[in-house]
């Protein structure tokens, strides 16, 4: 038998875990949102019109969108390091084999396929081992965590364009590849919470036993901010013996501000992490169960697609897929606009880190405006995306570098903040019970529609021949969802007649079934 004894929760091994998935989400986060900067040289390269040069993109925010969930449950079984390892090689061979460069589809697909698996196992996962090793200061060790998602695209861009202009194509994917690779170390710090389970002999003294559970009950007692549902022990016969202590952190504080991402298809990745450990800790009956190599793997059902009935969850998703479409593709095209307004390839590239300074404060801001309580969420995120679609829209007229650098640096702000309370209002408006479920279909639906943003802009731009139709679309799409937001007391009103209609028609039901009985 086994027990856990000394788990470093908030201290120690646990702020490694932050230092590996600060590293991890710097390499994923800055690399795709710097995607836009390889777009030119593949146009060049192969002949090829913006569109064909953008689908790389497009099929690794697919892939990433449907196998991200499948990864996260097979890090719950086979250990999350071993998961985001084995995604950190996989991503390494198919980008570096873009070294090859046989043609365009190649590239595409080979790109498209590394850092589709290869992100799908990283990110998710990362945030399962910060829930697991944090406790009391979860929100801190998020925010610190996912901080690297804002370096990453204020560091990452210049040095592809470095790359480009010193190795070329082939040789900025083989680095690409190669850094890639280094997020394998960073899988490497993620030791599982069983490391610190020991073996025991079967018929140790109850005296014992007592003192583990009292040293486990005075420190669930010491945590702040912590509801204590559930405090169970449970002890089998003469050759087991299970201690359970269950906690539940005050969970709308576990999701605030800094534990969102600048994940580029899901929108929150760490919701992604809860419909996981959600479904396997309430044992959901619908579950897929699969076997490799003779172990049998059970996968949660992620997309509930029930939760459409409900008023809430369809006005969430059709709101986060006019945003997020528009929020997600004007960065993609950007450096191909500043590259058609004169600007030099620094330049560009200097436009996306701006970006990333401007997410990184806008996150910081929200929360704090957020957690005062002064103005409604929903009301916030509204505002944001409003502001957001302005921005982009005054970015069409500007003609120099420091004029485009400003509004970069603002849409990093105003989509920073948006990205930071996505899940956050979802669970003012469904609810944290229903929310596991709602997310897993909203962050599909609002994934597949950055998925084919890019080709879909990609032709419109090649039949108009200019970029500010796609800033006007950009920016009408996400003023559009921030007004569309401020509809909500609309649909709440309408949720709550709805289920007060449902309501008198049960009992009516009820009532006639009692009468027939009789």
């Amino acid at each position: 038998m086994a027990e856990q004894k000394g788990v470093p929760y908030d201290r120690g091994w646990a702020w490694m875990i932050v230092v590996g998935y600060f590293a991890s989400s710097f390499i994923m986060v800055g690399v795709a949102k710097s995607y836009g900067i390889l777009m030119k040289p593949l146009m060049e390269e192969f002949n090829v019109d913006i569109t064909v040069a953008s689908l790389g993109m497009a099929v690794g925010a697919g892939i990433y969108t449907l196998a991200a969930p499948v990864f996260v449950a097979l890090g719950q079984h086979f250990t999350e390091r071993s998961v985001v390892m084995f995604g950190a090689v996989f991503a390494c061979i198919f980008i570096s084999l873009c070294y090859l460069k046989i043609g365009i589809w190649y590239l595409i697909w080979m790109y498209g396929i590394g850092a589709g698996i290869g992100n799908s196992c990283l990110f998710g996962n990362g945030l399962v081992m910060i829930g697991s090793y944090f406790k009391r200061i979860r929100t801190v060790a998020n925010g610190v965590a996912l901080s690297g998602a804002s370096v990453g695209t204020f560091a990452i861009p210049p040095l592809m364009e470095f790359l480009l202009q010193t190795y070329g194509l082939p040789g900025t994917y083989l680095i690409l590849g190669g850094l890639y690779l280094s997020v394998a170390v960073c899988g490497a710090l993620y030791r599982p919470i069983k490391f610190y389970t020991r073996e025991t002999k079967a018929g140790e003294n109850d005296e014992k036993h007592k003192l583990i559970k009292e040293d486990l009950n005075d420190s669930t007692r010491k945590r702040t901010n912590v509801l204590q549902d559930k405090e169970n022990v449970v002890i089998g016969n003469s050759s087991d013996l299970e201690i359970q202590i269950e906690t539940e952190v005050n969970r709308e504080k576990s999701v605030s501000f800094v534990t969102s991402t600048g994940s580029l298809v899901m929108g929150s990745m760490e919701s992604l992490a809860q419909i996981v450990q959600a479904d396997e800790s309430k044992k959901l009956s619908n579950s897929i169960t699969i076997k490799i190599c003779g172990k049998a793997i059970v996968i949660p059902k992620i997309f509930h697609f029930s939760v459409l009935k409900m008023p809430a969850v369809v006005f969430y998703t059709i709101f986060s897929f006019l945003v997020f479409f528009g929020y997600f593709n004007f960065i993609i095209f950007m450096p191909l606009d500043a590259s058609s307004r004169g600007f030099e390839s620094f330049q560009k590239a200097w436009l996306v880190s701006c970006a990333g300074i401007g997410d990184l404060i806008g996150r910081i801001v929200v929360g704090i405006v957020g957690d005062l309580r002064i103005i409604e969420r929903y009301k916030i995120i509204g505002a944001t995306c409003i502001f957001c679609g302005i921005n982009i829209l005054i970015f069409n007229f500007a003609t120099v570098f420091w004029w485009c650098a400003i509004h970069t640096t603002l849409y990093g702000f105003f989509g920073g903040a948006y990205i930071a309370l996505t899940s956050i209002v979802l669970i003012d408006m469904v609810g944290i019970e229903i929310m596991p479920k709602a997310i897993g279909v909203i962050l599909l639906i609002q994934g597949l529609g950055a998925a084919i943003g890019q080709p879909v802009e990609g032709a419109i731009k090649g039949s108009s021949g200019s970029f500010s139709l796609l800033n006007y679309i950009n920016s009408s799409l996400m003023i559009i969802g921030g007004f569309f937001m401020f509809l909500y007391p609309f649909v709440r009103d309408y949720a709550k007649k709805l289920e007060y209609k449902n309501d008198v028609n049960q009992e009516e039901e009820d009532a006639q079934g009692k009468e027939n009985n009789s």
